[in-house]
């Protein structure tokens, strides 16, 4: 994580960014599978059906938004 001399707080610090750069890919990347998977559904396992239908019960399809 850090070098002998190194600060280890300097080490969190880059852990932190690194995770938030992974994170805006995997955000990117669940975009892109989920144009993947429209139409697509009948294929997925019915318990991860279930899990994306409780996710997508706070989106209101008429506001375009999330809901708390």
């Amino acid at each position: 994580m850090t070098t002998i001399n190194g600060n280890p707080f300097d080490a969190i610090r880059e852990a932190v960014n690194e995770a938030r750069v992974i994170q805006r890919a995997v955000d990117k990347s669940a975009t892109d599978l989920a144009w993947l998977l429209e139409g697509r559904l009948r294929h997925v396992s019915p318990d991860l059906v279930k899990r994306l239908k409780r996710e997508l019960r706070d989106f209101n399809m008429h506001t375009g938004r999330w809901g708390s």
